[in-house]
């Protein structure tokens, strides 16, 4: 199963500090809290009128991606920073695929 990155990465890229990622594993979930020394809370790309995103862009489309695939997230203040979360579902074992 592949993780979204795009809670990390966009840490690296605006924020300009350090970062720190936790993974916390939980019967039914995994967590995934990113931390960093920006105050500014994360924004979701803008949705334009026709209800799209400007497909050219690079940049700002990771939180909806993040939204788009886990199960919850959020943020909130952390020291002299911010926390940003997320919680993806662990499949349950009469879901995994058969070998």
């Amino acid at each position: 199963m592949s993780w979204p990155s795009p809670n990390w990465t966009n840490a690296l890229v605006n924020a300009d500090s350090e970062v720190e990622v936790r993974l916390r594993e939980y019967a039914d979930r995994l967590r995934v809290d990113v931390r960093d020394s920006d105050p500014r809370p994360p924004l979701p790309a803008p949705v334009l009128a026709s209800g799209g995103t400007d497909d050219e862009s690079e940049h700002g489309r990771g939180l909806l991606i993040v939204d788009a695939l886990a199960a919850s997230w959020g943020n909130s203040p952390s020291g002299r920073g911010k926390s940003v979360w997320f919680e993806l579902t662990r499949p349950t074992a009469s879901a995994e695929p058969e070998s």
